[in-house]
């Protein structure tokens, strides 16, 4: 007996609207395209499904361009599959992205679940081919390449193996991650604010003891039992801070002028009114 494609298969369920749209869309068109808003400072991205079900080709996912310009490079891709096109890893096309190549490299399949949840429920599990469509700078320089302007960087986490992560890697997984920090970030500020603690916080030294809110900018203060100076003073990330110690994220709601302390890590907060300076004669 033949095997049941998906298309098959999710047919017979009893569909949402939105999936009977993306299973229309991939029989219709060959592929249906997400597309995921930036947010804060985790870029946007794209991917297409229907890809390998329909021209046993490898899914397309393509992260920090404009959603219009995104939609268009994945939609120029599977018209070229559909031509007879086939991409290698490593292969570079171009006429996708302005006047410059694209390069695809194979996505590491633990992405999968992180970014493309559409793509998991269609196919059932993480068992298909994914490529990233990474694109260069203005200059035609990859990320990986010595002479590539590095202020592009943030804009295009790589989810290629092997290689070694960047923070830019790590916070994309973090925001997409269920039960991670930027998943449910509660803090009005944003999780890229910078925030005042020590080297000996951030070093894993000392722990966290005293939070402070600062009533005049509402910058947010960290700092372990020892004096804080100049000199061992740090400005980091605020979900690094978080990252740090779990119950940072007990402090979302603490008012500008406030200031929470605790004797331990196992101690609960203590919140009160922060004293202001002494009145200068």
């Amino acid at each position: 007996m033949k095997e049941k494609t998906r298309i098959e298969i999710l047919r017979q369920r009893k569909l949402k609207p939105d999936e009977k749209k993306l299973v229309d869309g991939v029989m219709t068109y060959g592929c249906h395209i997400i597309q995921v808003r930036a947010e804060n400072t985790i870029p946007g991205w794209s991917y297409t499904i229907g890809l390998f079900e329909m021209l046993h080709q490898p899914e397309i996912i393509a992260i920090g361009l404009k959603e219009s310009l995104a939609h268009s490079v994945l939609n120029e891709v599977a018209r070229r599959f559909k031509g007879g096109a086939r991409f290698d890893e490593g292969h570079r096309e171009s006429e996708l992205v302005a006047n410059v190549e694209c390069e695809f490299r194979r996505v590491e399949k633990r992405w999968l679940r992180q970014a493309m949840g559409y793509a998991i429920w269609f196919y059932g599990g993480d068992d298909f081919p994914v490529l990233q469509c990474i694109y260069p700078d203005l200059s035609n320089v990859f990320p990986w390449e010595e002479a590539f302007d590095s202020s592009w960087r943030g804009s295009q986490p790589l989810l290629f193996s092997p290689k070694q992560a960047t923070t830019v890697e790590e916070d994309f997984w973090a925001a997409n991650d269920l039960g991670g920090i930027l998943f449910d970030w509660k803090f009005p500020d944003p999780p890229y604010t910078g925030v005042y603690t020590t080297k000996c916080v951030m070093n894993g030294e000392e722990p966290i003891l005293l939070a402070t809110h600062d009533v005049e900018d509402g910058a947010w203060q960290f700092h372990g039992p020892s004096e804080s100076t100049i000199e061992t003073a740090a400005v980091v990330c605020f979900h690094h801070i978080a990252d740090k110690d779990a119950k940072i994220k007990e402090l979302f709601d603490l008012p500008k002028g406030w200031c929470a302390k605790r004797d331990s890590v196992l101690d609960s907060w203590v919140r009160e009114p922060h004293s202001p300076p002494p009145d200068e004669d």
